[in-house]
Order: C-alpha cells, then structure tokens, then sequence
C-alpha cells in the first residue's frame, strides 16, 4: 500500500504496532495502578475489541494444531491467543518503561513491534504467506451515458 514490494511484510506489522499503542493507551487510561494489572486491563480491552472485530469480519479461522474451543467458538480461539500475547508484551513494556501512561504505551508498541516484526520475517524468509493489505479501487472506466 505504502511501502516497496520489497518490504511488503512490514505493513501488517506497522498497523498492527499502531493498533497496540493505542490499545496500550486506552489500557494505561483505565488502570495505571501497578504493572500487572495495567497489562491485564490492556488484554481484556485488546480482547474485546479484536474479537469483536474478527467476529464481524467473519474470517475463516485457520486450522490449527491445537484446538481448545468447542466448534461454535472456534474464532474465539485466535482471540485468545492473541490477547494472551498482548499481555506478555506490555508487561515487558511495563517492566521497560512505567513512568508515565504514553511512554509505556510507546514502548509496549515497540517490543510488539520488534517481536511480530522478527517472526513476520522469519515467515517471509520461510516462505510463509504474509497478510497484505489491500485497498480495492474502484473501475474508473466510463460509464455509458443514457
């Protein structure tokens, strides 16, 4: 969308480091009482609003070797894996920076940032399919008159 086609694999990650860093925000504005409870409330609200998002997005879950949810809540499961990870990294943001609510958030967007990054690259390395984004564009053909 914005970058070269050599760097195609960095998009998801930018967007999804911005998404973080506001969820961090929002996560630090309702709880910045201690650590890991500031990480915990960043998880629930990442959560919410993922799975609100996935499930209005009706994506097809991709199999996985695990499966721990019964089959009416199989796109919960990605929900919940993924809110478990943005916990592990913004506790790591707190225990890095816990000064002030926008320095933590910046930095729990930079250790995602840094860990989805490196695993984003070793896919593409691996020769993984990596999530791109596309904007449709609308036919600019002309239309006949009547």
């Amino acid at each position: 969308m914005f970058l070269p086609s050599e760097y195609i694999w960095l998009e998801p990650v930018l967007i999804a480091a911005g998404v973080v860093f506001v969820i961090g925000l929002i996560g630090n504005a309702l709880s910045f009482s201690n650590r890991f409870v500031n990480a915990l409330v960043t998880a629930i609200v990442f959560a919410v609003v993922f799975g609100v998002l996935y499930h209005l997005s009706r994506a097809d879950v991709p199999p996985s070797p695990v499966e721990f949810l019964p089959a009416d809540y199989k796109w919960l499961q990605p929900v919940l894996i993924a809110a478990a990870v943005v916990f592990v990294v913004d506790l790591i943001g707190n225990f890095l920076s816990f000064s002030n609510r926008f320095g933590n958030a910046i930095v729990t967007a930079l250790v995602f940032l840094v860990i989805f990054g490196g695993l984003t690259y070793l896919a593409k390395e691996q020769g993984q399919p990596i999530p791109t984004i596309t904007v449709p564009v609308p036919d600019a053909s002309p239309t006949p008159a009547p």
